[in-house]
């Protein structure tokens, strides 16, 4: 698989059903126009078809109506080079919400606006629509992005979105059958910056929301009610991705106590007053989302490189699908489970999952397999004597160059689904190798929390580097020229292992890194919070701490010829870390190199632009090729 195939595979998601048919949105890139395009397919009749597709939209958020008769999704114009051309035409496009029905289609919702999201009521007579729009005030400036910025509060801006201190989020409510809405949830008023997670039980509607705290230091999460025109705020200082209604409760996803992270994202019962007792204590690990369906709480979670399937009333709970694959998506008709399954090789496809056996159900990714060759993994849980590491390796040749690879997270987790980073570095003549070290998610909440403190930076690097020789020795490779690399905390980790065994590599890329804990507090979009959560302290308690544990304090020992690649709209780790690292490596001499991707974020190398994924990829390998050969 070269770096230009990424182009040729498709990624599936938010698949959805009416008992006998299925939709979902297909996104692939297109490198010519560079930009990403997505469509939905549905399944009827025992074939799929592509439902929409159009060189100048996007399509997605396909959903069934409650009455399973109906769906809707969203509209958006693909880019603003299409918008300029259909603006010189006097055809200036909005966003579009679009109802169908038996094969009608009809537009009740535009808007020059973001649509967010959207809710069909219990009765299907109204969508609750979520969109994103300047705040009033900002409304009246003709020369947005020429007038200056005043602010009061942080964060004031967010990575992927940038500033966030003059959007303000809103709910309209909208008559499915005439188009007429209403604006039910001013955001301008209410100071929303943020709204998810619509939900409606019986009359009531509960929804997140995020706004700045009382001392405008940070964003906070509340769950709000909305009932009889009026917004009560029922719970706050959590951090919630999800709501769900089981058996007329009101359910959340995420975390009570924001301050609790790291550990599994857990499920909570919510009560009248607000208050949140956690009911996923039966299995000891993060809930990626959950499904309600025949009176059962389908719950798909991490587990050890797998993200695998449960069902659960709460009292007991049953696992539905638990193999070596990636489950990034489901929905339920009746005893089936139609499923967006990948594997270490193979991309996305639809499975029909029966009794823990399943049947693959779409081709979706035929094409991208017939025409490229992808490699499987080694896997194997190393007893390293201090820990349990489960560590992947692909072997490519016994003489050639080896890459370690770091995730980010560091609460997050490689795995058994398909990467294309790791098919490309091997299809580019390197052994792939990668663990998931004390720290990371899909092992539990004492696993995850194992790098804080002190022990950050100590666990972990433990973890990775004898992880890596063990698979080393399994695979039985000769050659000793080994390349290492990351990105966020992969790139905190990338530079933290070259600092403390400068001999080790021969060849570093360090990527988004966070590299100064320091600086960070004051310039990342959560520089308050993330550190302490960490850190299990403040920079003002315990300077000394934040400087211990920064790559930066040690760069001073790094020999290791070292690629830095950043973005410079990354508001994560802003692009400052890895300019302090350079200049270090500069002045002293290391073979060293900076590449600094223009309007990128923190999500380069998984949403960026297309042309800049392919460049990034090609400057990664030609780094490694250069120092490993």
């Amino acid at each position: 698989m070269k770096p230009k195939n990424i182009s040729d595979f498709v990624s599936l998601s938010e698949i959805s059903n009416n008992n006998s048919d299925l939709l979902l949105k297909s996104t692939k890139m297109n490198l010519d126009k560079n930009s990403y395009e997505s469509s939905i397919w549905k399944f009827s009749q025992n074939q799929w078809r592509e439902l929409k597709q159009s060189s100048y939209w996007n399509f997605s958020a396909p959903k069934y109506s409650n009455n399973k008769k109906s769906f809707a999704f969203i509209k958006t114009p693909k880019s603003t080079e299409i918008l300029d051309k259909l603006e010189k035409k006097k055809k200036l496009e909005k966003n579009k919400l679009i109802f169908r029905n038996r094969g009608k289609e009809k537009i009740v919702f535009e808007t020059d606006d973001s649509i967010v999201n959207y809710l069909w009521s219990s009765n299907d007579e109204f969508i609750y629509v979520i969109t994103k729009e300047w705040s009033s005030e900002y409304k009246k400036i003709e020369n947005k992005t020429d007038h200056p910025l005043e602010i009061d509060k942080l964060p004031f801006r967010f990575d992927t979105t940038g500033v966030i201190y003059n959007k303000r989020f809103h709910i309209y409510k909208v008559k499915t059958s005439t188009g007429k809405s209403q604006k039910i949830i001013d955001g301008d008023k209410e100071l929303f910056l943020s709204i998810s997670s619509l939900l409606e039980i019986d009359s009531d509607m509960y929804f997140i929301a995020s706004r700045h705290n009382q001392d405008g230091t940070m964003l906070e999460d509340q769950i709000i009610k909305f009932s009889d025109s009026q917004l009560t705020v029922i719970n706050t200082g959590g951090m919630w991705s999800q709501l769900f209604s089981y058996q007329d409760n009101l359910y959340g996803v995420g975390l009570d106590k924001r301050f609790d992270w790291p550990t599994n994202i857990s499920i909570f019962k919510i009560n009248k007053r607000g208050i949140a007792n956690k009911v996923s204590n039966f299995i000891d690990r993060g809930v990626v989302k959950t499904k309600v369906s025949d009176n059962k709480v389908y719950v798909l979670y991490e587990d050890s490189g797998k993200q695998s399937l449960l069902k659960t009333d709460f009292e007991s709970f049953e696992i539905l699908y638990d193999k070596e694959l990636l489950t990034s998506d489901f929905c339920v008709d009746g005893e089936d489970i139609y499923a967006l399954v990948s594997s270490f090789d193979k991309k996305d496809e639809v499975y029909l999952i029966r009794n823990n056996e399943d049947k693959k159900f779409s081709d979706f990714n035929n094409n991208f397999h017939n025409k490229v060759s992808t490699h499987n993994c080694v896997y194997e849980r190393f007893e390293t004597g201090k820990s349990q590491i489960d560590t992947w390796g692909i072997l490519v040749d016994i003489n050639k160059p080896t890459l370690l690879n770091i995730h980010g997270g560091p609460a997050s987790q490689y795995g058994f689904g398909f990467f294309d980073e790791f098919q490309v570095f091997a299809s580019s003549g390197f052994n792939v190798v990668a663990c998931n070290p004390r720290g990371s998610s899909g092992r539990g909440h004492k696993f995850v929390r194992d790098v804080c403190g002190n022990k950050w930076g100590e666990n972990d690097t433990y973890d990775v580097i004898k992880s890596f020789e063990m698979m080393i020795k399994k695979l039985g490779i000769k050659n000793k020229n080994y390349g290492i690399m990351g990105g966020s905390y992969g790139g905190f980790m990338t530079s933290w292992v070259i600092s403390h065994y400068p001999k080790m590599f021969k060849s570093a890329v360090v990527e988004r890194a966070l590299l100064n804990w320091e600086t960070m507090v004051g310039t990342s979009d959560i520089g308050i919070g993330f550190p302490e959560m960490y850190l299990l302290d403040d920079l003002k308690s315990n300077l000394n701490l934040y400087r211990k544990k920064s790559p930066i304090t040690y760069a001073n020992n790094i020999i290791t010829p070292t690629l830095i690649i950043h973005s410079e709209k990354d508001y994560r780790c802003p692009i400052e870390q890895a300019e302090q690292l350079f200049s270090n490596l500069k002045r002293r001499g290391v073979s060293s190199s900076m590449i600094r991707f223009p309007d990128e974020s923190h999500e380069l190398s998984r949403s960026g632009k297309p042309e800049h994924r392919v460049q990034r990829f090609d400057s990664i390998i030609n780094w490694h090729k250069k120092q490993l050969s």
